[in-house]
C-alpha cells in the first residue's frame, strides 16, 4: 500500500517509517519539518520515501497530501494526550484533523480509505463489560472523546482500527531497513486486553477494580518497534480483521 504517515518524527511514527518499507509499502511521510525528518533518518532510509511538509491540525493539506500522492490507507501517530483527568493536549485538535481529511478523501475518491489510529488501553473495556478502564484508572481521557469521534462516523466511509498500546519502550535507538528485533510478535485482541489475569480481588469493595487494573498494568509495557510491525503488518491485507476496533496487544514472549 501507499501509506501516509501522519507524525513521523514521533518516537512510534520513525519506527513506522521503519517497518512500513520493510513490510513493502510506500511511505509518504507529513511532518512539521522536513529537516527533522531527516536527521533522524540514516540517508538510506530517507530517500525511500516521500516528504510533505505541513501542520497536523489541518485537515485541507493532510487531505491534499492524501489524493496528491494517492495514499491507499493513513496512519496517525502524531500527538500525544494529557496524563491528567484535567489536562489538555494538541491531540484532539489533530485527531479532528485527520479523520476529517480521510473521510473527506475517501468521499472524494468513492472508496473509504484504511486509517490506523493511536489510543492507549484506557478506551478497551474492562474484560467481561462494557465498562473502559478510565473507569477505574482515569488518566489519558482525552483518547476517550478520539474513539467517540470515530465511532459516530458513518458506515461504509472510513475503514479505521484504533490501536490502544500501555507504555511502548523503545529496543533501540538505530532505524534500520530492513528492520531487527529481540522481541516476538504482538497477541493482540479486539476489545479488550488480550491475556488478562483475573484475582479475587476484584471483589473487594469499591476498590477491587481499581486494584486489579493496576496489577495487570505493568504486564502490557510493549516496544515501539513491535507495535510498529503490527501495524505495517496488518496493512500487507486489503481486508483488516481489525476494522471498526479498538485493538489491545500484549508481549507475550515476556
Amino acid at each position: 500500500m501507499k501509506v501516509l504517515l501522519v507524525g513521523a518524527t514521533g518516537n512510534l511514527g520513525i519506527r513506522l517509517v521503519a517497518a512500513l518499507l520493510t513490510h513493502g509499502h510506500s511511505v509518504v511521510a507529513f511532518v512539521r519539518s522536513s529537516n527533522k525528518l531527516e536527521s533522524l533518518l540514516p540517508p538510506s532510509v530517507y530517500r525511500q520515501i516521500a516528504v510533505v511538509q505541513g501542520d497536523a491540525t489541518d485537515p485541507v493539506s493532510i487531505k491534499k497530501a492524501i489524493l496528491d500522492a494517492s495514499c491507499d490507507a493513513v496512519v496517525n501517530t502524531a500527538g500525544n494526550a494529557a496524563l491528567p483527568p484535567w489536562g489538555k493536549s494538541d491531540l484532539p485538535a489533530i485527531f479532528h484533523a485527520v479523520l476529517d481529511a480521510v473521510q473527506e478523501a475517501g468521499s472524494d475518491r468513492k472508496k473509504p480509505l484504511r486509517a490506523w489510529f493511536l489510543a492507549g488501553m484506557g478506551v478497551l473495556y474492562y474484560p467481561g463489560s462494557e465498562s473502559m478502564l478510565s473507569n477505574y484508572i482515569p488518566i489519558y481521557l482525552e483518547h476517550r472523546q478520539n474513539l467517540h469521534l470515530l465511532k459516530s462516523v458513518p458506515p461504509n466511509t472510513l475503514d479505521w482500527s484504533l490501536l490502544c498500546p500501555s507504555t511502548m519502550t523503545p529496543e533501540s535507538s538505530h532505524i534500520d531497513v530492513p528492520t531487527k528485533t529481540s522481541h516476538g510478535k504482538l497477541i493482540a485482541n479486539a476489545t479488550t486486553l488480550p491475556l488478562w489475569q483475573d484475582s479475587w480481588i476484584k471483589y473487594i469493595p469499591l476498590i477491587g477494580r481499581t486494584l486489579l487494573c493496576a496489577m495487570n498494568a505493568g504486564r502490557y509495557e510493549t516496544t515501539l518497534e513491535q507495535n510498529a510491525d503490527f501495524i505495517a503488518s496488518d496493512l500487507e491485507s486489503n481486508e483488516s480483521r481489525w476494522s471498526g476496533m479498538t485493538v489491545g496487544v500484549i508481549d507475550a514472549s515476556k
